[in-house]
């Protein structure tokens, strides 16, 4: 009985350490966000400050693998992404090679694909996730769908 007493002790110590768990990989050295960067799908709203081209979709799509794969708007790309207390580090990424329309659709595929492979840092609010080469700079926005 005193075993299965001290087994029991064990393991709710160590369901309460599990719960005091202080890295946060949803918002650098904040609360917890409502939506974390890996699970959800994130569709682009915007590439350095303009909107993303009519028609076209862009997507992220990270996980707790160190991946990251998506839509950039014509092609699906994949590759490493690693996301740790907002900090970023994504690439090399590799994509499908299909050629899309001369309306600017791959002119703003490889400018995202660059600028995603650029950022360096994260911050999540709301359902919102914004990257940039710093936390002063943000160059892609997305929202989680």
């Amino acid at each position: 009985m005193a075993r299965w007493r001290r087994a029991a002790a064990v393991i709710v110590s160590l369901a309460g350490l599990v719960g005091c768990n202080s890295g946060d990989s949803t918002m650098p050295g904040g609360p917890s966000a409502a939506v974390p960067i890996a699970g959800p799908t994130w569709r682009v709203t915007s590439i350095a400050g303009r909107p993303v081209l009519t028609g076209t979709t862009l997507t992220a799509s990270f996980s707790t693998e160190n991946r990251v794969s998506g839509t950039a708007g014509c092609n699906n790309y994949f590759g490493s992404a690693k996301a740790e207390s907002g900090r970023l580090a994504v690439g090399p990424l590799a994509s499908t090679l299909m050629a899309c329309g001369t309306d600017g659709v791959m002119a703003q595929e490889v400018q995202y694909l660059a600028t995603l492979q650029a950022a360096a840092r994260y911050e999540i609010q709301g359902d919102e996730l914004r990257l940039g080469p710093s936390t002063a700079d943000t160059t892609l926005v997305f929202t989680a769908r």
